[in-house]
């Protein structure tokens, strides 16, 4: 593998570049100064592997085509501070068996730390393979891997370091008293990386990787912070008082869980109490060793630098048998050792990394002053095509004529599926208000000062998102912050004299009036897309006849800009702004005239408010501080994605026990779904829980179907899918998606029209009247719960 050409000590990180001074024309100029992101200089490949942190992904440096691994860690799932930190110890280390860094970049979502790719996985990942065959590792095929994560954790605490951090007030250490000593705090077996699948091959070469949660500690100072995975926790760790001695405790964990399969302990009291007891396959000697790291009294633990002394790590205590066999009934726990990420953390993940290669697309080409734009061709033609997605799934698309709809089965219900009447519909409410109010509650959003002063109440906002005037995103360049969205469409008109239209002043029916200086604009409706909504706009709010305004519907700037809210206290409100360019010109003196063409500008009125709307110089627009290119932190890249929903295990059980009153021992018997695959099926949005005013509990499904169709009335089709396992359903489908609880009917079609297509969604007309198909019924997978299915028929039609 050649050297990163990006190494630590040369330049990595940021590079300032020229700024550009844009004009009131240019929506492609950057308004700041760029940083450089990972994919300047890196080529992403597959995933490696996903954890709490984030992701790991193979990358190839575009310069000198060697191949490296790069940790992508989430600014959702972890502080910001917290990456940096670990980044900055990375960058410092130097030892055969701590994971070399190459490169740190802060891209918006994520911070990227290049590392050197190891071959093998992790060692749990070695643990599972072994598992599968019902045997485990001899204590002396295990002597090498233990060595060097003594090895690394030795050089990890015996390090006296100088630090120039933020939290020590850049104070350089000037004794040996005030250094500091790097701790590890949650020693598990996938922080450790192995360059090959054979973990007893003794050329094995084992990393240690992961410092999410090291810490610094000044020598006897003791940390009291909670954090990690609770089996790996020692008797210290739950007092809430500890020092570097934990990481001993958590590898003699680790150690026992590769000689036998499972952890020594479950719980506070087992790890305060219970007796370690090694299976008679473990040498006494090996067995002195792991117990030396698992002493209770932190005082009588070995440190690591006596452990990697210890007699049994000299390897000279071999025997001839290589593999241990265990009994049919011994009860196996690697699966426990493995970190488990949820599916709609995963799913949100891919959307950014997919985000992430589509900005840079973009930002290349936009240096280059090319327009970025969909190419949805595939949809106005007649014939077949194919889409595969990042995950390998390919599916085909055809348009076939209308009456495959009655001639198949499965579709026929669409044909007859129509607009049901009040007094059919089955009343629920599409998010449960306790569980709402929790959810904003974990993302530091204070309900209790909502319906208080001026704010709106907490129902208000749930009619907000459940009609799609508003959606609750994660904006994943922070921690944990949800944001409410609100979709707005603005107008950039110049007329011949390239004067800038602005609205200035609004005047109410009753009075009332305000001064302001704004692009003239309006929120945009969930089932309009951006055409429709600047048109309206034109008509509607400007009065404008839109036979003498020439819009620019492929030329659209996106920007993003965050504001606090009065309606919603401590929930902040995202404006996603989509700037339509257009030219406003006529040779009719009547027109001329009325638009203010020749003079200053005009007045428009719309249910009773009156605007005024002035024709302005560039001067002019700057001399006001008119905001016309993105703000602060804007980029080609959005940063929101979906706030996650669902229930996890322990929620849902405690939720149908407390509210619903289920007897939850009835899942996962006679047919009935598993509490497990329940919350999966809650976390990816394919069912939603809710409580009726009778106080019974429904399990709703809600499929939102795409019905599209072309000028020739054909109706477009998946006809096949395959997966990259093999997996092929060749059954004759609508397009369609799974309506998320906090999602309206027009947001999925949109989705999918961006995901299944890959194509604009302003490039399709959504009809604002959307069939339904509905049932209640019984069903065996949910026991103690009511079952109802919905099925919403959406009509599209391509714009081009």
């Amino acid at each position: 593998m050649g050297k990163c050409q990006s190494a630590c000590g040369n330049a990595c990180g940021r590079e300032n570049l020229s700024v550009q001074t844009p004009s009131m024309h240019d929506e492609t100029a950057p308004k700041e100064q760029a940083i450089v992101a990972l994919l300047d200089h890196y080529r992403l490949g597959p995933i490696l592997g996903e954890g709490a942190f984030g992701v790991v992904a193979v990358c190839h440096e575009i310069a000198t085509g060697c191949e490296f691994a790069v940790k992508m860690v989430d600014k959702v799932e972890m502080p910001l501070n917290d990456i940096k930190r670990e980044a900055e110890l990375l960058q410092k280390m130097e030892h055969p068996n701590i994971v070399k860094c190459f490169g740190v970049f802060d891209d918006k979502c994520f911070v990227c730390i290049v590392m050197n790719k190891l071959d093998g996985g992790d060692i749990v990942h070695a643990l599972e393979e072994r598992s599968k065959l019902r045997s485990f590792f001899a204590d002396y095929d295990l002597v090498h891997v233990n060595r060097q994560m003594v090895s690394a954790l030795e050089y990890i605490h015996n390090q006296h370091v100088v630090h120039r951090d933020a939290w020590m007030q850049n104070n350089q250490c000037g004794s040996m008293d005030q250094c500091t000593v790097h701790l590890w705090e949650d020693i598990k077996g996938d922080n450790f990386l192995i360059d090959r699948s054979a973990l007893t091959d003794p050329h094995c070469q084992v990393v240690l990787t992961d410092f999410g949660s090291a810490r610094v500690l000044l020598p006897g100072d003791r940390l009291s912070e909670s954090c990690g995975t609770q089996y790996f926790w020692s008797p210290e760790f739950y007092s809430l008082s500890y020092t570097n001695k934990v990481d001993i405790w958590a590898l003699g964990v680790l150690c026992f869980g590769l000689l036998t399969g499972k952890y020594p302990f479950k719980g506070e009291t087992e790890v305060r109490t219970k007796e370690v007891v090694f299976p008679s396959h473990v040498s006494a000697e090996c067995g002195h060793f792991v117990g030396s790291m698992l002493e209770r009294d932190e005082s009588l633990r070995s440190a690591a630098s006596q452990l990697v002394h210890h007699s049994w790590l000299n390897g000279t205590q071999k025997r001839e048998k290589t593999m241990i066999h265990l009994d049919s009934s011994a009860a196996l726990q690697s699966d426990s050792f493995v970190e488990r990420v949820d599916h709609g953390i995963k799913r949100r993940r891919l959307s950014l990394l997919e985000r992430m290669e589509e900005g840079h697309v973009q930002k290349v080409m936009s240096r280059d002053k090319g327009v970025v734009r969909h190419i949805s061709s595939q949809l106005s033609s007649h014939g077949e095509f194919t889409i595969q997605d990042r995950g390998g799934i390919r599916r085909f698309y055809r348009w076939l004529p209308r009456s495959e709809m009655r001639r198949h089965q499965s579709l026929r219900r669409f044909s007859q599926a129509g607009l049901i009447p009040p007094h059919e519909m089955i009343e629920l409410p599409k998010l449960e208000l306790p569980l709402f109010t929790k959810f904003l509650e974990e993302h530091s959003i204070k309900t209790a000062l909502f319906g208080v002063g001026e704010a709106k109440p907490l129902e208000a906002l749930v009619s907000e998102v459940q009609s799609g005037a508003s959606r609750l995103m994660l904006d994943a360049a922070e921690h944990k912050k949800l944001v409410r969205v609100v979709d707005v469409v603005l107008l950039k008109l110049f007329d011949e004299q390239e004067r800038l239209l602005v609205d200035t002043e609004e005047q109410n029916a009753d009075g009332r009036s305000r001064s302001f200086w704004q692009l003239p604009g309006s929120k945009k409706e969930t089932y309009e897309n951006v055409a429709q909504t600047a048109r309206r706009v034109l008509e509607e709010t400007l009065n404008l006849d839109p036979s003498i305004v020439d819009l620019q519907l492929h030329h659209v700037g996106l920007q993003e800009e965050e504001q606090g809210s009065h309606s919603f206290p401590g929930l902040y409100t995202v404006y996603r702004k989509e700037v339509v360019m257009g030219f406003v010109s006529s040779k009719d003196p009547a027109m001329r005239l009325r638009f203010g063409l020749d003079t200053g500008g005009f007045s428009a009125t719309e249910r009773g408010c009156t605007r005024k709307l002035r024709w302005i110089t560039e001067q002019e627009a700057e001399a006001s501080n008119l905001k016309l290119q993105p703000g602060s932190g804007s980029n080609l890249m959005s940063s929101l994605v979906f706030a996650p929903i669902g229930l996890k295990e322990g929620e849902l059980t405690e939720y149908l026990q407390s509210d619903l009153r289920v007897d939850v021992r009835q899942y996962g018997q006679n047919g009935a779904k598993t509490l497990k695959e329940f919350s999966e099926q809650l976390i990816k949005g394919e069912v939603h829980i809710v409580k009726g005013k009778n106080g019974a509990g429904y399990v709703i499904s809600e499929v939102v179907n795409l019905c599209m169709s072309n000028q020739r009335g054909d109706v477009l089709f998946q006809v096949k899918q395959e997966g990259p396992d093999g997996y092929v359903n060749d059954k004759l489908l609508l397009p369609c998606a799974s309506r998320r609880p906090d999602e309206s009917t027009f947001l999925v079609a949109k989705r999918i029209i961006r995901k299944s297509f890959l194509m604009n969604p302003n490039d399709v007309g959504l009809e604002t009247e959307v069939r339904l198909l509905q049932e209640e019924r019984s069903a065996m997978a949910y026991p103690g719960l009511s079952f109802v299915e919905r099925e919403h028929v959406i009509n599209a039609r391509p714009t081009q």
